[in-house]
């Protein structure tokens, strides 16, 4: 293990580093017959909304986040890119949009966090999430160029539209839309934010996680990973349940094939392992620009980055939008 790579831990329980080549079980493509059965259901506000979601705009937040030599947890590139993610927060027009600190083995970083606020205290939270910080194929390469553009510039970017169609609308739930740092290296930053928010008390009520979700596997799908099993088996079902909404909105809003699999190695594991229940949108295993140099924006399918990130606005939509005028 190298220097960079000490694991975090949950109650003694290390955070490998994360391998989005090596899933503990295989997706499983949704059979024709399952998603007929799935149907559609397209409410007009949501579909309005969901169908607004821009190709172009995804693209040029990729472009920029690319455009950063390297975004690697130790290279002083990371804080310029953190502050761009803020910026764009802000000129979203959130204006609680923080850059929260974490100290791990020696070293600090930022997460960016913009918050939502649900207009009626006590709601409960609801975390979209993506980590911002890329690698090369040596964890400990913190100056060579690594673009990082599907790894995890795509997440990054749906983010960010899915934030700024959000900003005017009233939602049930707070929303927290957190770009987290040090993923790589074992998930650091989203440990630290999973404990932060269990010390203040906070209802996390749902986790969407994003993770490569720009370059399209040959059969074109997206699986939607859920809980099964891990370090809280009693949040399972729940875990299930918000699969399956994701699974419709994509049945509803786009022509995506679904798979469904298991959640691994991203920043949702913390927060499962507080028994939060959590999810995550991937494109799957595969994509041969994998923590290397040649991870650029014209690997992108940004028209399937687009069905990706209308499908998680989708989603979101079901678990928070008012419906009480």
């Amino acid at each position: 293990m190298g220097p960079h790579e000490q694991p975090c831990t949950f109650e003694g329980r290390p955070f490998p580093v994360p391998d989005k080549r090596r899933p503990p079980s295989p997706a499983v493509l949704l059979a024709p017959a399952e998603r007929e059965r799935i149907g559609t259901l397209r409410d007009e506000f949501t579909a309005a909304l969901v169908e607004s979601v821009s190709a172009e705009t995804l693209r040029a937040t990729v472009e920029a986040l690319a455009a950063f030599h390297t975004r690697h947890t130790f290279s002083p590139h990371l804080a310029q890119a953190a502050a761009h993610i803020a910026d764009r927060f802000t000129t979203a027009g959130y204006t609680d949009v923080a850059r929260r600190t974490w100290s791990h083995s020696g070293h600090s970083a930022d997460n960016v966090v913009c918050t939502k606020q649900d207009t009626t205290s006590g709601e409960p939270v609801v975390v979209v999430c993506a980590h911002y910080d890329s690698r090369m194929q040596d964890l400990d390469d913190a100056t060579a160029r690594a673009p990082g553009a599907d790894d995890n510039g795509s997440g990054v970017a749906a983010i960010l539209e899915i934030a700024r169609l959000l900003a005017p609308v009233a939602l049930s739930a707070t929303v927290r839309f957190v770009a987290f740092s040090g993923e790589e290296q074992g998930l650091w930053g989203s440990t630290a934010y999973a404990a932060e928010l269990q010390a203040t008390g906070a209802d996390v009520h749902r986790v969407i996680n994003l993770d490569m979700i720009g370059r399209p596997p040959a059969d074109g799908s997206v699986t939607v990973e859920r809980d099964l099993g891990n370090a809280v088996p009693g949040n399972d079902a729940a875990s299930q349940a918000l699969g399956a909404v994701m699974a419709q909105a994509a049945a509803s809003h786009t022509a995506l094939p679904v798979k469904l699999g298991p959640i691994y190695a991203s920043d949702y594991m913390p927060f499962e392992a507080r028994s939060d229940v959590t999810v995550g949108a991937y494109e799957g295993e595969g994509n041969p620009h994998y923590h290397r140099t040649s991870d650029k924006p014209a690997t992108l399918d940004y028209g399937y980055l687009a069905a990706v990130t209308r499908t998680v606005l989708a989603t979101l939509l079901a678990e928070t939008l008012r419906r009480d005028g």
